[in-house]
């Protein structure tokens, strides 16, 4: 397991936090995904095999925000 720290832009309120969570969360792979709008970051636990950091992005991609890793 993973844990990766994503920065998060496009966000503009907590309702934008909670779509990227369920987005992260529903991903195969991924265990516990929390999103703070106020720090404007996702932390996601994961099993990198099955859900690489890419993978995230792209998830994140889907509901029209942009993701770029910080820390792993």
């Amino acid at each position: 397991m993973k844990t990766t720290i994503l920065t998060i832009e496009g966000m503009h309120c907590d309702g934008c936090a909670r779509t990227i969570e369920a987005l992260v969360s529903r991903f195969p792979g991924v265990r516990q995904a929390e999103v703070s709008f106020d720090e404007r970051r996702a932390r996601v636990l994961h099993d990198q095999n099955t859900a690489s950091t890419t993978d995230l992005t792209a998830a994140i991609a889907k509901g029209g925000f942009t993701a770029k890793a910080t820390e792993t």
